[in-house]
C-alpha cells in the first residue's frame, strides 16, 4: 500500500509539488500517474521510491516512511522501478546484466536463477541472452530493463513509460504481463499512451502543476454527464429544458444519419443520472430512436483537466 500525505517538493524556490495526497492499494487495481510534461510526475515517481525526498509532508509504503533511512532499504527491497531512460550497461551480455541486477537485489544461486529464467521466458530474451546490450534494439533494450525491474519479484512496482519504443506485438505481451503481475503486486504506470490507460488501467490519477487535478476510477472519469436523445415529435427541446437535472440541450435536426423528421438532442446533466431523465423522457409519448449516455474520451479528459 502507497500513502501520500500533503507532500510538497521545492527545487530552490520552486515547488515541483504542492500538497500531493493519494493512496494506493492493491485492490486499487492498476494505477496510471498521467500528467503533462513537467507536471510533476517524475518527480512524484522519485519520491515514491526514496530516490528523492520530500521537502515537506510524509509517504509510507507499505507502512514504512521513505523519510526513515532504516525504511528506506527495506522500501528500497520490496519496489521495482523502471524509469523512462532504462538504466543499462551496455558493455555487458544479457546474461550478465540480469545476473548483476540480480545479485544486487539479493539474489543468488537457485533463486536468481529461477527469477532470471521467469524474466526471460516472460519478456521472450532467449534470443538474445548471450548479446551484449548495447548492440540491441530500443525495443529489446527495454525489455532487459524490465527483466532487471521485476527479477527480485518487488511487491511495489513502478513503470515510466514501460511500452517506450516496443512495436504494436511487444505491447501486446507487456500489457499482458502487467495485467498479471498486477493480480498479486501494488502497480503504477505512467504513459502518454491514453490508450494504454483505457485498456490495462482501473484507477487514473492526473497531476497538473504540481498538484493532483483528478484521482478517479477510470470508467468514472470518462462520464461526460450527458446523453443523446433521438426522437420524433413536437415542443422536445422545451420540454427536455424543463427536466428536473438537465443544464442544457443542443439539437442536431440536418444529421445525414437521421431518419426524416428526427433530431438527436445532446442534454447536458447536473449528475450521472441518465435514468432519471430517462423516466422522464418515457411518459412523453415522443417516438424514440436512440436514448444513450455519452462519455467523453480519456483524451478529452485529460486536455480539460490540465489545460
Amino acid at each position: 500500500m502507497i500513502e501520500v500525505k500533503n507532500v510538497t517538493k521545492s527545487f530552490g524556490d520552486f515547488s515541483a509539488l504542492r500538497n500531493l495526497n493519494f493512496r494506493i492499494e492493491k485492490k486499487s487495481g492498476i494505477t496510471a500517474l498521467l500528467g503533462p510534461n513537467g507536471a510533476g510526475k517524475t518527480t512524484t515517481m522519485r519520491l515514491l521510491t526514496g530516490f528523492l525526498r520530500p521537502t515537506s509532508g510524509e509517504i509510507f509504503m507499505n507502512g514504512l516512511s521513505v523519510r526513515d533511512d532504516r525504511d528506506l532499504v527495506e522500501i528500497k527491497k520490496n519496489v521495482g522501478y523502471l524509469p523512462e531512460n532504462s538504466p543499462l550497461y551496455p558493455e555487458m551480455l544479457v546474461s550478465e546484466y540480469l545476473e548483476f541486477m540480480g545479485q544486487v537485489r539479493g539474489l543468488k544461486g537457485d533463486a536468481l536463477e529461477k527469477q532470471a529464467r521467469k524474466m526471460i521466458d516472460a519478456l521472450e530474451l532467449g534470443s538474445h541472452f548471450y548479446s551484449p546490450v548495447g548492440i540491441l534494439s530500443k525495443g529489446f533494450r527495454q525489455r532487459v530493463a524490465l527483466a532487471a525491474t521485476l527479477i527480485h519479484n518487488p511487491e511495489i512496482i513502478i513503470l515510466d513509460e514501460p511500452t517506450s519504443g516496443l512495436d504494436p506485438n511487444q505491447i501486446q505481451q507487456i500489457r499482458s504481463l502487467i495485467k498479471e503481475l498486477a493480480k498479486e503486486k501494488t502497480l503504477i504506470i505512467s504513459t502518454h499512451i491514453m490508450q494504454e490507460v483505457e485498456d490495462i488501467c482501473e484507477r487514473v490519477i492526473i497531476i497538473s502543476r504540481g498538484q493532483v487535478a483528478a484521482d478517479e476510477n477510470t470508467e468514472a472519469l470518462r462520464v461526460a454527464h450527458s446523453c443523446a436523445i433521438v426522437a420524433k415529435g413536437e415542443g422536445i427541446k422545451e420540454s427536455l429544458l424543463s427536466f428536473d437535472g438537465v443544464r442544457g440541450v443542443w439539437s442536431e435536426d440536418n444529421a445525414r444519419d437521421l431518419p426524416q423528421g428526427f433530431v438527436r438532442y445532446i442534454c447536458q446533466l447536473e449528475s450521472d443520472t441518465p435514468e432519471k431523465l430517462f423516466s422522464q423522457v418515457a411518459v412523453k409519448g415522443w417516438e424514440i430512436r436512440e436514448f444513450s449516455p455519452l462519455s467523453k474520451s480519456l483524451e478529452d479528459v485529460f486536455r480539460d483537466l490540465t489545460n
